[in-house]
């Protein structure tokens, strides 16, 4: 008799460990966007698809200066500090940040943008390639490499730093 009642209390005590376990996995509200960058150096620019005739995704990035990312996380929504536009059927659209990882060599985005699902970046920044590319004034070196991902749908790409016209 008392051992099953052991049997019983044992029971008892691993099913509610298992609801706790259950509990703690289940997310109890949604958690704040992230806004951080990390730059000692300079990655600002425009950049579009290598190569010409280049049928991407991903139609431009945009990154601004620390400046602007500080301005952001700041609470000033004035001027997104990373905007990436994709080609679409009916144009680009224009995907605005509502989280963000920057660095002087990754960058993870996670934005929206009007009548899309959610869109995730994620990118690798060459350095070297970067600082070849700007004394070049913008050559056709890929700079930005990554993924994109539109409603789980991923798509590769790869970018180069655009000096203008």
């Amino acid at each position: 008799m008392k051992s099953s009642w052991v049997v019983v209390a044992v029971a008892g005590l691993l099913s509610l460990a298992a609801c706790e376990r259950r509990d703690a996995a289940t997310p109890t509200s949604t958690p704040e966007p992230t806004f951080q960058h990390r730059l000692s150096g300079d990655i600002s620019g425009d950049y579009r698809p290598t190569g010409e005739g280049a049928i991407q995704a991903v139609a431009s990035l945009f990154i601004g200066q620390d400046g602007a990312f500080t301005a952001w996380e700041a609470g000033s929504q004035a001027s997104p500090p990373v905007i990436l536009s994709l080609t679409e059927p009916q144009g680009e659209a224009r995907v605005l940040p509502d989280a963000y990882v920057v660095t002087d060599d990754r960058m993870q985005m996670r934005g929206s943008a009007p009548g899309m699902g959610p869109v995730e970046l994620s990118a690798r920044i060459d350095q070297g390639a970067l600082a070849t590319a700007r004394r070049n004034l913008g050559d056709q070196t890929p700079v930005v490499t990554g993924t994109v991902s539109v409603n789980g749908r991923r798509t590769p790409f790869t970018l180069s730093w655009w000096g203008g016209d």
